[in-house]
């Protein structure tokens, strides 16, 4: 392969992060990569910053809301001046159109789309998309073999499995790689923390619920939770922590250039993710890189990750109970580094950027 060109979505997510770290891996193996931006959100000047750094040639592209005529040109105008590339990688959907449309006609490049948004959220032309990237483009990548079962059965006969693979997120370790000063600081508290975006699919309400039964326990008195992130449900979970009187414990961190966050996760004891579903959680991932003893809930896109009781803990969704129990059990020092020490050792083992792109450059190859 001579070059590989990218799509993401321009605002703080987890695919364009995915995406990042995809290309910067590929730029390092030898194939040169260009990168787009695409969206109504401004890009993380941190995540452009290390893709520059990599030597890839980053667009910003700008989009509005609802049907964009200005937008729609330039991921067009992006598409054809990348017209050369081996294969264009969509991490996000809504540029399947624009770019099938401005490569009409002639040699192409493959088009390829990585299905990132849980299933269970998806609407109606969401589902198109899924559809129509099986009779426009080339192939498309799921995380999970659970994910693309979910895909396969909704969609029937319009599915076709030869064009499918299935490759695991990764993440570039270096940058998640804990100091070894943070890893015998002085802890003042015992710090739970999550990151990801106040919105109903992450269940912020069981974590807020099961944190105050643990920091209304007398043996727990030091227990802190800080939240990272941002989303339309952030005053509403403000509001929730102040009706448990649990405000004076709980810090609402707001989003965090990824850099900051990753130094804040240094300081935490415990990582929890709170959720109904994912893909393949990033942020799981990344807490688990950063050598933190995972809680979670089994759901599809966490139970892929992490195996009860081996390489972290897990709890039935919305079970306020069993997570303030597990939320207990990982105050002990011992059990939190076990967990840690084989955390660190999944993702090293499954999940890194390199990993990733040498299973995605074997998949292009074949297509």
């Amino acid at each position: 392969m001579h070059k590989i060109a990218q799509i993401a979505f321009s605002g703080p997510s987890g695919a364009a992060d995915l995406c990042a770290a995809l290309s910067i891996a590929g730029q390092r193996a030898g194939v040169p990569q260009s990168l787009a931006f695409w969206g109504t959100e401004s890009s993380p000047p941190d995540r452009i910053a290390r893709c520059e750094s990599a030597g890839i040639a980053v667009a910003k592209l700008p989009k509005s809301r609802g049907f964009d005529a200005a937008g729609q040109r330039a991921i067009k105008n992006w598409t054809a001046e990348n017209r050369n590339a081996d294969a264009i990688v969509l991490h996000y959907p809504a540029a399947l159109l624009p770019v099938w449309r401005s490569l009409r006609g002639g040699p192409r490049p493959k088009i390829v789309m990585m299905e990132h948004h849980p299933n269970a959220l998806k609407r109606l032309h969401e589902w198109l998309l899924s559809a129509l990237a099986f009779i426009l483009g080339d192939g498309v990548v799921y995380n999970t073999e659970s994910y693309r079962n979910q895909v396969q059965r909704r969609l029937g006969p319009l599915f076709r499995a030869r064009r499918t693979t299935i490759i695991n997120n990764g993440l570039d370790l270096n940058r998640y790689r804990r100091p070894t000063a943070a890893d015998h600081a002085a802890r003042e508290f015992y710090t739970i923390g999550m990151s990801g975006r106040m919105m109903p699919v992450k269940d912020y309400r069981t974590l807020l619920l099961a944190f105050a039964r643990l920091s209304k326990n007398n043996s727990h008195p030091q227990a802190r939770l800080e939240l990272a992130g941002d989303g339309p449900m952030r005053n509403e979970l403000e509001a929730l922590a102040r009706k448990l009187d649990i405000a004076g414990q709980v810090t609402f961190l707001g989003l965090l250039p990824q850099d900051d966050l990753i130094q804040r996760m240094w300081q935490w004891d415990v990582f929890c993710l709170s959720t109904n579903g994912e893909t393949q959680s990033l942020a799981l991932m990344e807490a688990m890189a950063c050598g933190l003893p995972c809680l979670s809930t089994n759901v599809s896109g966490v139970k892929e990750v992490i195996s009860h009781g081996q390489n972290g803990l897990l709890v039935e969704p919305g079970d306020v109970e069993a997570m303030s129990q597990a939320m207990a059990r990982l105050v002990c020092p011992g059990e939190r580094n076990i967990l840690a020490q084989a955390a660190l050792k999944t993702v090293e083992s499954r999940f890194s950027a390199t990993a990733m792109w040498l299973n995605y450059s074997n998949y292009l190859e074949i297509l």
